[in-house]
């Protein structure tokens, strides 16, 4: 296999991550699993993914899911601990994927961007701010719900600035834009240094799952 997704996981995290990519367009023998529990790569095998049974903090159990020539790697354990040695593992044995892992506790969220991670979700802190916010506000709540969960009616889309959008500014765009990247960086819609929109940004919009619109890129 090469630049294929490896699933650390098969839990609740791990599979709807899977599930998420899969709905956009990722193959399924595409995707390797590897979890200690021989019962959780069979649910894995029987839902059509590869998987490995072991440890991932072990390199010789990451050699064997290939991800030495994976494309992302996708950390999904259910203790930090573990996340944070198979971040440093997976990143010795590919200097190039895309690692995004999950935590359940925000302090060690840096802890794993140290080990190598790309981009860390805190769980427990995600949930813990859904939970607030549905207290505060249950329409808001609700909308942040829809737009977390899978089949929902609304849509976060990352897609190239078009020609007749250059120069403009994201407040003026019809849709609704909440961040503009440009280079390696994501800058906030509201961000002085975002100025006009320029041909090789691109733009992170809220758009309805089922308008048609042939300039959007892929759904995050």
């Amino acid at each position: 296999m090469r630049d294929h997704t490896v699933v650390v996981g098969f839990g609740t995290k791990g599979r709807a991550a899977i599930q998420a990519v899969c709905a956009k367009g990722l193959k399924k023998e595409q995707v390797v699993v590897i979890d200690p529990s021989s019962k959780a790569i069979a649910a894995a095998t029987d839902e059509g993914y590869a998987g490995v049974v072991g440890d991932a903090t072990r390199s010789d159990v990451l050699k064997r899911a290939e991800v030495q020539r994976a494309g992302q790697i996708v950390i999904a354990t259910e203790r930090d601990d573990t996340a944070v040695l198979v971040a440093l593992t997976a990143r010795q044995l590919n200097s190039g994927a895309k690692i995004v892992a999950a935590v359940r506790e925000e302090e060690n969220a840096p802890l794993l961007k140290q080990s190598g991670a790309d981009e860390v979700i805190t769980s427990a802190g995600a949930a813990g701010r859904l939970l607030g916010l549905s207290v505060l506000s249950p329409a808001a709540g609700l909308v942040m719900e829809d737009l977390i969960r899978q089949g929902s009616r609304l849509d976060v889309v990352d897609r190239p600035v078009t020609k007749a959008e250059v120069g403009r500014s994201p407040r003026d765009m019809d849709d609704l834009v909440i961040s503009v990247v440009r280079g390696h960086r994501v800058l906030h819609y509201d961000d002085p240094a975002v100025g006009a929109l320029e041909l090789t940004d691109r733009v992170i919009t809220i758009m309805p799952r089922a308008a048609p619109d042939n300039r959007r890129g892929p759904r995050i």
